[in-house]
């Protein structure tokens, strides 16, 4: 697990120069597509990386409030990056009023995916 939350950690800063080269359109596109894709197949890597079956099934944790709120917040991680998308889209064609909606918008996914990993680090179970 502590490589799990080291790579988490790095994605963060990746996430922040992402950030503050908004103005560089390519560089700000490449990093941000990087950090989406990394959080859509990084539970795809801890299911192949952990046991699950033995801590979710076996030990009846799939039911536990923890497991669903950080499910919920993945889920609407997930939504927050289709509606920046689409802003973000809308940005690249011209429309400059979507600019106040890819704004909100990022601080969301900030909050959010911060609520994410630590949702994920309160799962982290003790060897």
């Amino acid at each position: 697990m502590p490589l799990s939350v080291m790579i988490v950690l790095i994605s963060f800063v990746v996430l922040a120069v992402a950030w503050l080269v908004k103005k560089n359109h390519i560089l700000h596109i490449t990093l941000m597509s990087c950090i989406m894709l990394f959080d859509v197949l990084f539970p795809v890597w801890l299911y192949m990386t952990h046991d699950w079956v033995k801590r979710l099934i076996d030990n009846g944790e799939l039911l536990s409030f923890a497991i669903w709120a950080h499910i919920f917040l993945i889920l609407t991680l997930y939504a927050l990056y289709v509606l920046q998308v689409q802003a973000g889209r809308q940005l690249l064609s011209g429309q400059r009023d979507a600019r106040p909606n890819h704004q909100v918008q990022s601080r969301g996914i900030v909050i959010v995916r911060l609520f994410v990993f630590l949702s994920g680090a309160l799962l982290i179970a003790p060897d």
